[in-house]
C-alpha cells in the first residue's frame, strides 16, 4: 500500500533528446528546451543550445542558476562575457539581462529559475553554506 502513495506524489517528467521542443524566447535561434518542473517557487528547464545559437536574450523575475551539464558555450551578462564548460554552473541575480552562446561545440544545461519571492533566501542560503563543498 505505501508504494502506491509514494507513487501518487512523484511525477516522473522525461527530458533531452526526442523530448524536446524548440524554444520560441525572443531572439532566440538553434534553442530546444524541455520544461522538467515548475511551481510557485522555481522552473527547471532543459535546454540545448546548438553550435551558433543563441538563447536570449533572457531575463528572470528571481535568481538565476545555469548549470552546464554538456559541451560549452558562452554566457553574457552585465556586460561582460565569460565561458562555462559541462561542470561549471552559474548564478545570477534577479531581474539580470543574460543570454547563452554555443560555437563550435553544442551546450547542454539545467537552467533553474526561482520565483521572486524565494530568490532572496534561496541565495543566502547557497552563499552561506559556499555552495557546498569540493570533492
Amino acid at each position: 500500500m505505501r508504494s502506491c502513495a509514494l507513487r501518487e506524489s512523484m511525477n516522473i517528467r522525461r527530458f533531452g533528446p526526442g523530448h524536446r521542443r524548440s524554444d520560441r524566447a525572443a531572439g532566440s535561434t538553434g534553442v530546444l528546451s524541455s520544461a522538467i518542473f515548475s511551481n510557485d517557487a522555481a522552473q527547471i528547464t532543459e535546454f540545448t543550445v546548438t553550435p551558433g545559437g543563441t538563447y536570449g536574450p533572457l531575463r528572470s523575475a528571481g535568481d538565476v542558476v545555469l548549470v552546464v551539464i554538456e559541451g560549452g558555450g558562452w554566457i553574457t551578462a552585465h556586460d561582460a562575457q565569460m565561458h562555462l564548460a559541462a561542470g561549471e554552473s552559474l548564478h545570477l541575480e534577479r531581474l539580470t539581462p543574460y543570454s547563452v552562446a554555443a560555437r563550435e561545440l553544442p551546450l547542454r544545461a539545467i537552467l533553474v529559475e526561482l520565483s521572486a519571492s524565494s530568490g532572496v533566501e534561496s541565495a543566502r542560503t547557497i552563499r552561506a553554506s559556499g555552495g557546498g563543498t569540493q570533492e
